[in-house]
C-alpha cells in the first residue's frame, strides 16, 4: 500500500472544501484582499471567485459590524489572539442579508501571513428560533386572555411533585398569586368547600395524591370576597423527558352553574304549575260531569216522565198532538243520552271501578269508534291508584289511543298494565308506521306528547316514545308506587 504523501493530503483537503457546506475565506493579513474562497461562499455571498478575490470581508459585512471585526482583526495581527469567534450579518450581492458564525485565525504557513474565516450560515436556525420566541409569545398571550388559570404539574420518576407552571390568572381566580401557589400546591385544597372535599379527596386517591391532576368540577370558597365559586378542571396527561406532566385549565363556571340551576328551579315550578293545572282542570270536569249527570239529567228525567204521561192523558183522535209528543219524547231521549256522553268525556264513572275496568271501557269504546283491533292485559285485575294517579295514567292512554287514530295509521294497539315492585308500568304499542323523523307528531314536541310527558313527570315517572320491536310505535310509561298502592 503507497503511503499518503503530501500531494494527496493536499487534494483531499481540497475536495473537502469543495464539497463543504461551511463558507471558507482566506484573506491577506494586511490588505484583507480574498485570495480564495470555496464554493459554498461564492454561492452565499453570489459574487464569483474572480469578483470576491477584488474585494475584502468588509465590503460584504453589515456595516454595524465592521467595527467588531477590525477590533477582532487587530488582535489576531498582534498576537494577542490566536483564534476568535463572532456572529456577524453577511450582505449577499442582491442586497439581503443572512446570519453567520464565523471563526477567524490567522495562518503563517504561507509566503505571506493570511487569515481564514470558517463560517456557517445560520439564517435556518434564526429563523427556527425566531418562530419559537414568536410561538412562545402567542402562547403567553392565548394564556393571558383564558377566563381561567393554566397551569402544569410535573411527577419527577422518583414520585415527587410540583406545579411547573401557573398562570398570573390564578390571582384573580383563587386569590392566591402565581408564585405562592407554586410553592405550596395544597393552598387549593383548602379554598375547597366542606361539602366537596371527600369527592376532591376521593379523585385525589385515584390520582395517586397529585394535586389538580385530574377532571374535577366542585366549589371552592374566598373568604377574604365572601363569595362561593365554581370551577373546573380539566387536564390531559403526557409523557415528558422529565417525568408525566399534567396541562391543565381551571375556569370559573360559577354563572354557567347559576344559569342551570335557575333553569332547573324554572323547570321545576312549570312542572309543578301545569301538575296544579291539570288537577284544577280534573277537579272542574268532575264538578262538570256530576252537574251534567245530576243536574241536567235529573231535569232531563223529569222531562221524559211528564211527556211519557202527557201521552197517557191525550185525547183520543188527536193524532197531530200524539206524533209532535212523541217527537219530544225521542228529542229528549237523544238528549239524555248525549248528557250521559259528555259527563262520561269529562270524567268516566267507571273510572270508579279502578284503572283496569277505566282502561278497558275506554278501549272498548275505541275500538268501536275507530275499528281498530284493541288487546288489553293487566298483571292484576284490581291495582288500587289514588285518584290522582289513576286519572293521570287514564288521561296518558287516552291521549296516545287519539294519537294512533289521528297518525299511526294502525290495524291493531296493544295495551298492557303491570305492577311491579315499586314501580307501575303502562305500555301502548301499535302496528302503524311507526316514528316518522322530522314530523312534530313524532319529535317530542306536540302538545300531545308533551302534555303526556308533563303528566309523568308529575308523577314522578318517565315517559318514552320508541319504535316498536317489529313496527309502529311504543309508548311506555313507568311511575312509582307509594306502599300503599303496593
Amino acid at each position: 500500500m503507497r503511503s499518503f504523501k503530501a500531494a494527496d493530503e493536499d487534494a483531499l483537503l481540497k475536495a473537502i472544501l469543495q464539497e463543504s457546506a461551511t463558507e471558507v475565506l482566506v484573506f491577506d493579513a494586511e490588505t484583507l484582499r480574498i485570495i480564495q474562497a470555496n464554493p459554498a461562499a461564492t454561492r452565499n455571498l453570489q459574487h464569483p471567485l474572480k469578483a470576491l478575490q477584488k474585494l475584502t470581508p468588509l465590503d460584504f459585512l453589515a456595516p454595524e459590524n465592521g467595527r467588531a471585526f477590525n477590533t477582532l482583526i487587530t488582535l489576531l495581527r498582534t498576537g494577542k489572539r490566536r483564534r476568535t469567534a463572532l456572529n456577524v450579518q453577511c450582505r449577499r450581492r442582491d442586497g439581503t442579508r443572512y446570519p453567520v458564525e464565523a471563526r477567524l485565525f490567522c495562518s503563517s504557513d504561507h509566503d505571506r501571513p493570511v487569515f481564514i474565516c470558517i463560517a456557517n450560515d445560520v439564517s435556518q436556525r434564526e429563523a427556527s428560533r425566531q418562530a419559537l420566541a414568536h410561538s412562545a409569545s402567542d402562547l403567553r398571550a392565548i394564556v393571558a386572555h383564558i377566563p381561567g388559570m393554566a397551569y402544569q404539574v410535573l411527577r419527577t420518576p422518583d414520585g415527587s411533585t410540583s406545579l411547573r407552571y401557573v398562570s398570573e390568572q390564578s390571582a384573580q381566580l383563587l386569590g392566591i398569586k402565581a408564585p405562592a401557589l407554586r410553592a405550596n400546591p395544597e393552598r387549593f385544597f383548602k379554598l375547597i368547600m366542606e361539602e366537596d372535599k371527600a369527592d376532591y379527596l376521593a379523585h385525589l386517591a385515584a390520582a395517586d395524591g397529585v394535586h389538580m391532576s385530574f377532571n374535577w368540577e366542585g366549589r371552592i370558597w374566598m373568604k377574604a370576597w365572601k363569595d362561593v365559586k365554581w370551577v373546573n378542571i380539566r387536564v390531559s396527561q403526557r409523557a415528558a423527558a422529565d417525568g408525566l406532566i399534567w396541562d391543565g385549565i381551571m375556569l370559573n363556571v360559577t354563572k354557567s352553574r347559576l344559569a342551570e340551576a335557575e333553569i332547573r328551579r324554572s323547570r321545576a315550578q312549570l312542572a309543578a304549575l301545569a301538575a296544579h293545572v291539570d288537577s284544577v282542570r280534573e277537579q272542574e270536569r268532575l264538578h262538570l260531569a256530576r252537574e251534567v249527570h245530576d243536574d241536567l239529567g235529573g231535569n232531563l228525567t223529569a222531562i221524559k216522565i211528564g211527556l211519557s204521561w202527557l201521552m197517557r192523558h191525550l185525547p183520543p183522535g188527536e193524532l197531530n198532538l200524539y206524533k209532535r209528543t212523541a217527537y219530544l219524547d225521542n228529542v229528549t231521549n237523544q238528549t239524555i243520552d248525549a248528557t250521559h256522553r259528555i259527563a262520561s268525556s269529562l270524567r268516566p264513572p267507571v273510572l270508579d271501578f279502578g284503572i283496569v275496568s277505566a282502561i278497558e271501557w275506554q278501549l272498548e269504546h275505541f275500538g268501536h269508534n275507530t275499528d281498530i283491533a284493541c288487546e288489553f292485559s293487566a298483571t292484576d285485575q284490581d291495582i288500587p291508584l289514588s285518584p290522582d294517579v289513576a286519572i293521570a295514567v287514564f288521561r296518558i292512554v287516552q291521549e296516545a289511543l287519539t294519537n294512533v287514530a289521528k297518525h299511526a295509521h294502525a290495524t291493531r294497539v296493544k295495551v298492557a298494565l303491570a305492577r311491579q315492585a315499586d314501580s307501575l308500568l303502562l305500555t301502548v304499542s301499535d302496528n302503524g308506521r311507526g316514528i316518522q323523523p322530522g314530523h312534530s307528531e313524532n319529535n317530542g314536541h306536540s302538545f300531545g306528547l308533551l302534555g303526556m310527558s308533563e303528566r309523568a313527570a308529575a308523577l314522578g315517572g318517565e315517559l318514552t316514545v320508541l319504535p316498536a320491536k317489529r313496527h309502529g310505535t311504543q309508548v311506555s310509561l313507568r311511575i312509582p308506587l307509594p306502599d300503599a298502592a303496593k
